[in-house]
């Protein structure tokens, strides 16, 4: 005669090596998928290289600083403002020689620089007036930026950086 369970009694389930087995792979499966995703994701988002071919900056690095070595013989100065509100605001650029005088037939090129997101870089068209003084439109725009610019004359050029906190 064989004991047949009561139908009330609880059932028993045993851990088997199996299930182990089974448990684990799903674990690390789900950990490998979530870096896998993770990994894609931050890849695609971003690649942590701001600036194109900076490997090749660096070795070049030499012929940057002979660059600014010239530019600094040069003597210019440049000097930033912001002028207006948000709604009508002018960056103004004033290029002075060694004598502090502003120099005179410049052409001025560059671009706002976004920190974090190089997709909302964009050019500046500057327009020199009578003056001496390079203005750009930047109307609309707020936040950290840096103006990256180059004045340029038949007597050289100069290059230059500014960070801009535009509120």
């Amino acid at each position: 005669m064989t004991a047949t369970p009561h139908p009330d009694a609880p059932l028993q389930w045993t851990l088997t090596g199996k299930h182990v087995l089974a448990m684990l792979f799903v674990f690390f499966g789900i950990i490998i998928a979530v870096s896998i995703v993770f990994t894609t994701l931050a890849v695609q988002s971003f690649r942590g290289e701001d600036i194109k071919q900076s490997y090749r900056q660096g070795v070049e690095y030499n012929e940057t600083l002979a660059d600014r070595a010239a530019q600094s013989d040069l003597g210019w100065r440049a000097a930033v403002n912001v002028t207006g509100d948000i709604d009508d605001r002018r960056l103004i650029v004033k290029v002075a020689g060694a004598d502090d005088q502003g120099l005179n037939n410049l052409t001025i090129t560059g671009r706002l620089r976004h920190p974090a997101d190089q997709t909302l870089d964009r050019p500046l068209e500057f327009a020199v007036g009578p003056d001496g003084l390079a203005r750009a439109d930047i109307s609309g725009l707020y936040g950290q930026w840096t103006v990256q610019a180059q004045a340029r004359n038949a007597d050289g050029q100069r290059q230059f950086r500014y960070d801009l906190n535009l509120r």
